[in-house]
């Protein structure tokens, strides 16, 4: 597990929105946006918050091209409460085939696994281990369970691996979104105090 952590770890730093990725975000974004704007002017502000939040999560899910489960997910859970948006905003990529596609395969390194065993019967004896080792693997079990809640599409992953992948990306994803909101609510600040 100390291996996992390590992964998510240096995953962590190096997996920055970049610039194009905020652009591209509001591109899409912007496009969704465009696309409820003739619903959306006479409508509550809950509606509109609805349209917003579908929208820049379809702009989101957009970005990775359906390559992801959570982006699979997000589109999927999209198109039941607005598809011809989802069809829009897709522009060629076909719904179906980015919810149908199959989750890669990921395989642990036994040599890792084995040399981890081989050190941690050195450091304990059999008893004092196992006990360290169900409580250890309760709490990964209680952990990946809300990672599972939380991630979009989380409940389908049987592999922990990916769950962590597919997590490090959802949230540079999430980044992204939140940095383009920002720039725009700051843009509007300066504007207003013009």
């Amino acid at each position: 597990m100390d291996h996992l952590l390590l992964l998510s770890l240096s995953l962590t730093s190096l997996m920055q929105p970049t610039s194009s990725m905020n652009e591209q975000f509001l591109k899409k974004w912007q496009m969704g946006l465009q696309i409820f704007r003739p619903s959306i002017d006479n409508t509550s502000v809950s509606e509109r918050k609805r349209a917003i939040k579908l929208s820049a999560d379809v702009a989101m899910a957009s970005l990775r091209k359906g390559t992801t489960c959570w982006s699979r997910a997000l589109i999927q859970k999209a198109a039941t409460q607005d598809n011809f948006l989802v069809r829009q905003m897709l522009s060629g990529i076909k719904e179906e085939t980015l919810i149908n596609k199959k989750l890669p395969k990921i395989v642990c390194h036994r040599k890792i696994v084995r040399r981890s065993k081989k050190i941690l019967m050195r450091r304990k004896s059999k008893s004092a281990m196992e006990e360290v080792a169900a409580k250890a693997k309760k709490l990964v079990k209680r952990k990946t369970q809300g990672l599972r809640n939380i991630v979009p599409g989380g409940e389908f992953m049987s592999n922990n691996v990916l769950l962590i992948q597919e997590t490090l990306d959802y949230i540079v994803s999430l980044q992204t979104q939140v940095n383009v909101m920002r720039s725009i609510v700051d843009a509007a600040d300066a504007g207003v105090e013009r």
